[in-house]
């Protein structure tokens, strides 16, 4: 059973621990000041711990630990325990005022898509516990600290709580896969097997291409899409661990989804001591949609990267020239390329060659069996 699922008793009420200490004064008879002449403790001292007042020290259990002649580990574990619950009865004042800040959380939907929620906790704890925080103010100071580029457009209205969630998820679910020491030699080197990966079935290319990007240093993963995110893709930096592209099935065809992987791939290469933490909603074209104009810079380069690195500009150049296009065609060009055909299509859709209509039989649609 996952940890975070675990069921843990949590008593009604606590013992304090000057109860049992005033309990072992009545069965040997003795009063509170013969306890502090046989203890060393002042008489003060024993009244506050019997009242509830003082807590037992390390050094209080000890001298019980001669004169009742039990263990200090006792003494130190009733007190650790009640200390906990009282902890916990504070805390549950606390957590009833932060259920305005969980309303702001799609949990529900969050839910439903499986994300890493505890099921079995209340919503409050449940929002804590996925992102791994005590309270909505370190979440507030997390999410800041974090640095988030996001290439942000006019077109989408989104929600920072959802974004944070789905973010949140590609961290959690990167976790289980184990990643070499980061290389970008060793990316650059397997740009070549990457591209190859587009030409299989779509629902058969995720294990391979998170193998071929864990060698090099770097999680990939597949999270689905919260609403009013707008969210295509996310490239990060984990510190020691390396780095992690996080995508969605956002357009639901294989050549999105190929066009997002080496786009963020781009982020990693170029910009990530410049911009560490990319997050993309990506659009049909960028235009004049971009808010940040410095992203806009980067937003292109990546592009660029991306629709090179998957066809060569010569090779296309002179594929177009060659006059009509036809089935075959591409077929034989994507092949020889080394492509799958899809990418093919969607390149010369988007340059305005073909239809949007045009070629499409060759696009790989994407459920999440991918």
């Amino acid at each position: 059973m996952d940890s975070r699922e675990q069921t843990l008793f949590e008593p009604a009420a606590a013992v304090y621990p000057g109860q049992v200490v005033s309990e072992y004064l009545e069965f040997h008879g003795w009063s509170q000041r013969e306890l502090a002449r046989r203890s060393g403790l002042t008489p003060k001292t024993i009244s506050e711990i019997c009242n509830g007042n003082a807590p037992i020290t390390p050094a209080t259990a000890l001298a019980f630990e001669k004169v009742f002649q039990r263990p200090a580990h006792l003494w130190l574990n009733l007190q650790t325990h009640f200390d906990e619950f009282e902890a916990r009865q504070r805390q549950e004042v606390s957590l009833s005022r932060w259920e305005d800040w969980v309303s702001l959380f799609p949990l529900k939907e969050m839910k439903r898509l499986k994300f890493s929620v505890p099921s079995r906790k209340p919503d409050v704890e449940a929002l804590l516990n996925f992102f791994g925080v005590s309270s909505p103010e370190s979440w507030k100071a997390v999410w800041e600290a974090s640095s988030v580029a996001y290439r942000q457009t006019r077109q989408f209205h989104t929600r920072p709580e959802a974004i944070a969630a789905w973010v949140r998820e590609t961290e959690i679910v990167s976790q289980g896969i184990n990643l070499g020491e980061f290389s970008e030699q060793a990316l650059r080197s397997s740009l070549v097997e990457l591209r190859q990966l587009t030409r299989m079935r779509a629902d058969e290319t995720m294990e391979p291409l998170q193998n071929v990007c864990a060698r090099a240093g770097v999680a990939v993963v597949l999270v689905p899409a919260l609403a009013h995110t707008g969210i295509s893709g996310c490239s990060r930096w984990l510190g020691d661990r390396g780095g992690l592209i996080g995508l969605t099935l956002r357009y639901k065809t294989d050549d999105q989804l190929w066009f997002t992987f080496f786009h963020e791939l781009a982020h990693l290469l170029l910009h990530r001591k410049k911009r560490p933490f990319v997050l993309d909603n990506a659009a049909e074209t960028l235009n004049d949609r971009v808010v940040d104009p410095e992203m806009e810079v980067f937003e292109s380069e990546a592009n660029g990267f991306a629709a090179d690195t998957l066809i060569p500009p010569s090779e296309l150049g002179a594929f177009i020239r060659q006059g009509v296009i036809t089935n075959e065609s591409i077929q034989d060009f994507a092949e020889r390329v080394g492509v799958g055909p899809g990418i093919v299509v969607g390149r010369l859709q988007h340059d305005g060659v073909l239809g949007r209509h045009q070629g499409n039989v060759f696009k790989q649609k994407l459920n999440w069996s991918f």
